[in-house]
């Protein structure tokens, strides 16, 4: 049986693309995404790397375009088959495998088998248990690889609450993060998860991994439309200040998306915030010391 999150996805797969293409924003959206993720890509061509919700292919064809083996992935069938009818036809001379997966349990591939999983389009938030997600990518990546997630932002998710002048609802939203992706259709509907960065770090840790760094995207609301989206020049100049500003707790705090780096535990150490609690520990105890 369909879960609400799939039966909404594959009926929307066969114009998904175009819902987004009416506004240029999604795909300013989508360069700020990349231009982060380029940070993380492997330099060595030798493992696949993984598109996990995948939807249809968009980051997955980018990948494929810089050279990378790309399996795609996603909980529906109908974006899986959009997906790699994509790839038919912006590479009809390449192959690249499509397997049907949900982010919670990625069994149907090997241990440490890619040197990349990317999770765009807020595939954890949607996960129905994200630490056991969390758990999962763990399991899939390969020493020295990095995993790159996209998720909801809680504190970008105000809004709708301010709108509806629902302040009950604003409070359990900021304490909790629940919410529900409130399609048109209510068999459709299914519940969401939006996180704020300490929280993210606390899931990784349990599952081995480290967050090595985390940006908020975009920084500036220009949906449904602006002109400087439409002028290269201006589109080039607003991709700098994300660079720039794009890991500033302005950007965390104001940011309806966070794109969050991850790295084994193994690879990384302890992590910063791991050394950063020590080395208190320690000058507490020399104070103690001192104090005697």
């Amino acid at each position: 049986m369909l879960t609400p999150n799939q039966r909404y996805h594959d009926r929307v797969a066969s114009r998904y693309d175009d819902i987004y293409a009416k506004d240029p924003y999604w795909s300013y959206y989508r360069d700020v995404s990349w231009q982060d993720l380029k940070r993380s890509l492997p330099t060595d061509l030798a493992l696949p790397v993984l598109d996990v919700g995948c939807g249809t292919g968009l980051y997955g064809l980018r990948l494929m375009r810089s050279g990378f083996r790309v399996v795609f992935s996603d909980l529906s069938r109908k974006m899986l088959d959009v997906a790699a009818r994509n790839v038919r036809t912006q590479f009809p001379d390449r192959r690249a495998e499509a397997v049907q997966a949900d982010i919670t349990d990625l069994e149907p591939f090997d241990d440490r088998q890619f040197s990349l999983v990317v999770a765009q389009g807020d595939v954890l938030s949607f996960a129905l248990e994200w630490q056991r997600a969390m758990s999962s990518v763990r399991r899939v990546l390969a020493p020295g690889g990095r995993a790159v997630l996209s998720v909801d932002s809680r504190f970008g998710g105000v809004d709708p609450f301010l709108k509806q002048n629902d302040l009950d609802g604003l409070e359990d939203f900021l304490r909790c993060g629940t919410g529900e992706w409130l399609a048109d259709r209510p068999e459709e509907r299914f519940p969401f998860h939006a996180f704020v960065p300490d929280e993210l770090a606390r899931c990784a840790g349990r599952a081995g991994l480290v967050l090595v760094r985390i940006i908020g995207k975009t920084l500036f609301d220009l949906r449904h439309g602006h002109c400087w989206l439409d002028d290269t020049a201006s589109r080039r100049r607003l991709l700098a200040l994300e660079r720039r500003y794009g890991e500033t707790a302005f950007a965390l705090g104001r940011a309806h998306h966070l794109q969050a780096t991850f790295a084994l535990r193994e690879d990384v150490g302890e992590g910063e915030d791991a050394l950063r609690e020590k080395k208190a520990a320690r000058r507490g105890r020399r104070r103690k010391k001192g104090a005697g």
